[in-house]
Formats: C-alpha cells, sequence, structure tokens
C-alpha cells in the first residue's frame, strides 16, 4: 500500500485505433486502446469515446479598485436539459483557438464575453475539467479590470453567442458560487481558489 502522496503520473498506452465519430463545433472521436494499470497488468483491449475538446481558458475578472467581480450570465442546453436551469451564471470563458496563447485567449474571451480590457493577467492554475470524458484542459486566470466599463450586452456575433455581463461586490460574488445555487464548475472551482488566495 502507497503511503506516501503523488500525483498524476505517465500510464503507459498503446493506441490500437482511432476513428472520427462525429466532427462539428466539436469532435467525437472513438479510440481502441490498452495501457498499464498501477498494479503494472495490462488491461485487456478497451473502446473509449472522447470530446475532443483541447484547451480552453475560465478568467476571473476583478475590479480592486471596485472591489467587483465581473461575472456573466448566458443560456446552456445542457443546464437546461439536466436541471432545468439553462439561464447560467457563469465566468468569463472559452476555446483556445488554433495559433493562440491561452493568455491571448483569456484576453480574447474577456473583450468578446464582456467588453472590457484586462489590465494585467495572472496565470493561476488549470486542471482537467472532466477526464473520463473530453480531453479539454482548462487554463484559468485573474484579470485586474476596470468593471465601470463593462458591456450590458456582448457575446461573439459569429458564434450566435449572447452573453449578459454584471458585478458584484467581491463577497457577495463568492457567496454566490458557494449557496449551492450555481452549477457551473468554472466558476466555483476558480472562486473558491480565489478566496483562499486572497485570505493568503
Amino acid at each position: 500500500m502507497r503511503s506516501k502522496a503523488e500525483g498524476d503520473r505517465p500510464a503507459e498506452t498503446t493506441i490500437t485505433g482511432r476513428s472520427t465519430l462525429h466532427d462539428g463545433f466539436e469532435s467525437v472521436e472513438q479510440f481502441r486502446i490498452r495501457h498499464t494499470d498501477p498494479d503494472g497488468s495490462q488491461s485487456d483491449e478497451e473502446t473509449r469515446e472522447l470530446l475532443m475538446a483541447g484547451h480552453v481558458v475560465g478568467v476571473i475578472a476583478h475590479d480592486p479598485s471596485a472591489d467587483k467581480i465581473v461575472l456573466i450570465r448566458q443560456y446552456r442546453l445542457a443546464a437546461h436539459l439536466q436541471t432545468g436551469k439553462g439561464d447560467l451564471v457563469e465566468l468569463v470563458a472559452g476555446g483556445v483557438e488554433n495559433g493562440e496563447t491561452p493568455e491571448e485567449a483569456a484576453r480574447r474571451e474577456l473583450k468578446e464575453e464582456a467588453g472590457l480590457d484586462a489590465k494585467s493577467l495572472k496565470p493561476l492554475f488549470q486542471v482537467m475539467s472532466s477526464p473520463g470524458i473530453t480531453d479539454e484542459m482548462a487554463h484559468f486566470f485573474h484579470a485586474e479590470v476596470d468593471a465601470s466599463a463593462l458591456s450590458d450586452r456582448a457575446g461573439a456575433e459569429e458564434e450566435n453567442e449572447a452573453t449578459f455581463p454584471f458585478a458584484l461586490p467581491t463577497d457577495e460574488a463568492i457567496a454566490l458560487a458557494e449557496s449551492g445555487e450555481c452549477q457551473n464548475a468554472f466558476l466555483v472551482l476558480a472562486m473558491a481558489r480565489f478566496r483562499r488566495e486572497a485570505s493568503d
């Protein structure tokens, strides 16, 4: 039995087959694999389907002068189907486009979804959002902004995207994320991290 805390480790993996099941806004690919388990044993051939989402960003947009956090509201079909509440409170977030760095994507998404420019941008952490079903890697940033320049409505028109930005006092934004009333994982995770860093 292992007693030492260890992080993620490489796992010997052989991909024996790969095919595209769907190629739309995101692609879904099917893999046939064999891999070595932690005890050293070799798995049988397994079939796995993955949503290939790549790299995305989440931005905690904070106005230090007003001590406010900028959030957005955006319609999400998955939330409507799962909880009946499709009008989600979220962080500014989105995908990293080809040729972009995560930092560049964070600045672009902040402008697109909230109408704001980042005065400064600090990397916070990165996580895989749900590695059982997707390869998505999320990069989180802390952006310093001027919340008084907030747009009433924003979003990338070419993507048929509509976002509705708003600003809350920081303590209210943290309380909202911790209340159980918001189901967006990026929001809950990032605000918990922000609260911890603010208290250090």
